[in-house]
């Protein structure tokens, strides 16, 4: 059950009707504290008539500064008597309140109706200073009647500039980083004076709001200048009465987007070239081998083939992902897929067993653990099954404490006994050289009851990234 409906349940003798207004009031209380830059309470009479009760204060999402009311706080109706007032005639009433000695507040308050149009709770500004401050909690309190989905809203922040339009675009309001911002918009407006009263009807954001009565969200550029715009309109019987717009400096920020993405662009066109000249590589390899009459030199040839378009696929895979990291799965998926269609004549009953979790990997660490991985697959089939007609290959990753496993088991031809590093060929020491410098863990390969299996052990907490 909600908290608010709960507690107006508990202390005060509100209807139900009563009560889902103000919890439908709820979603929008904190875009009305932020755009009246006060504090909001919401007050209702308790079950004693005599007494005021705080059933919400909400302050600004961006300040730190004072909270004057407190959720549950109670008052005899003499203790503040501009809220009774708006009980009494059901009209808004602006005036000061002393909260304790000497400590006095700027108030603002405005009635809330039931169906009936009986005024069953007040609205409650409060701030330091009276200054603008009607323009603002006039709309903060339309934005109440008629709130919208939370997701619609959007928290203000410290460093962004805020206008508040009139039904026509007409400015009503800006704060002094809007009017800053506004001079960047609009290169006619020559003193901060003028900004108050000026139209952005011709600005696309603004004229999207006023035909859509929907929230709108852009970019304006202007020159070298980039601003970014979000517009909230706050609607009464259907229409437009004010506009609420944010507006922030985002210069820097589109600027190392657009570095980032010539970056993106520049590595994809790279790993596109070296996935070429790795194909030119091994075609001219390829007619090498077929010109060859040795076969030990075409099996030594065909060997490096596969070895350089495993890189070549790794290559293509990197030249269609975007930014610096690549999702292991899909890369090992296609390494392995790769390593089978070229070694064809052996039937592999292949078993992946995936992380749990999608696992991201940096370019710069993905493509030597490819190439290990390419490598093992390509010793289980060309080792292991050489005397098989078929053969299991497993192939399993884990994350255990802070480490990566890849374990590559096949039911192939077991290893010697004895079998050491010193046994190693070439394809096992370029896995161990991957392993140990390029991915600074460690390779092992063992006899395991009916497997030869595997392991590469990588340290994941510098350069592992789980979603």
């Amino acid at each position: 059950m909600n908290h608010l409906y709960s507690t107006a349940r508990e202390i005060t003798d509100l209807s139900d009707v009563q009560i889902k207004i103000l919890v439908h009031m709820e979603e929008a209380l904190s875009f009305a504290a932020d755009i009246s830059k006060n504090q909001v309470c919401i007050f209702t009479k308790g079950k004693n008539k005599d007494i005021f009760v705080s059933l919400i204060a909400i302050s600004p999402s961006y300040t730190t500064g004072a909270t004057y009311l407190k959720e549950g706080d109670i008052f005899f109706k003499e203790e503040h008597v501009l809220i009774d007032n708006v009980f009494v005639t059901g009209k808004p009433v602006v005036g000061r309140k002393e909260l304790s000695l000497g400590r006095m507040v700027a108030l603002t308050a405005y009635p809330i109706f039931d169906n009936a149009g009986i005024p069953f709770a007040v609205a409650v500004f409060l701030s330091h200073t009276l200054k603008q401050q009607r323009v603002l909690t006039d709309a903060a309190y339309m934005a109440l009647q008629v709130p919208m989905k939370k997701t619609d809203y959007k928290s203000l922040r410290p460093q962004d500039g805020m206008l508040i339009l009139d039904p026509v675009g007409r400015i009503m309001y800006a704060n002094d980083m809007a009017e800053d911002l506004y001079f960047v918009l609009d290169k006619e407006t020559v003193e901060k004076k003028e900004i108050i009263g000026h139209s952005m009807i011709h600005f696309p954001l603004v004229d999207e709001i006023l035909t859509t009565g929907k929230p709108a969200y852009g970019d304006e550029i202007f020159g070298e200048f980039t601003v970014s715009a979000w517009g909230m309109p706050i609607l009464s019987g259907g229409r437009v009465t004010r506009i609420v717009i944010f507006l922030s400096d985002v210069t820097a920020i589109r600027e190392k987007e657009r570095q980032i993405l010539v970056k993106d662009s520049v590595i994809r066109e790279i790993h596109h070239r070296v996935k070429n000249s790795l194909n030119t590589i091994a075609g001219m390899l390829r007619m090498q081998a077929r010109r060859s009459r040795n076969e030990e030199t075409k099996k030594a040839l065909q060997t490096a083939i596969d070895r350089i378009l495993g890189i070549s696929q790794i290559h293509e895979i990197l030249a269609k992902q975007e930014g610096d990291k690549v999702e292991w799965h899909e890369v090992m998926k296609k390494t392995i897929e790769l390593a089978l269609t070229s070694l064809s004549t052996i039937k592999v009953d292949l078993q992946i067993k995936n992380n749990a979790k999608p696992i991201y990997l940096n370019t710069d660490k993905a493509v030597p653990l490819a190439i290990a991985v390419n490598e093992l697959v390509h010793n289980a089939i060309e080792h292991g099954f050489h005397k098989q007609k078929k053969g299991i290959l497993i192939i399993e990753e884990q994350i255990q404490d802070k480490q990566l496993h890849i374990i590559i088991s096949n039911s192939g031809e077991k290893l010697p006994q004895n079998f050491n590093e010193s046994n190693y060929d070439l394809g096992l020491q370029i896995v161990k050289t991957l392993s140990e410098i390029e991915l600074k863990g460690h390779f092992t390969i063992t006899n395991e009851k009916e497997y030869v299996t595997a392991y590469i052990h990588c340290p994941i907490n510098q350069w592992e990234e789980r979603e």
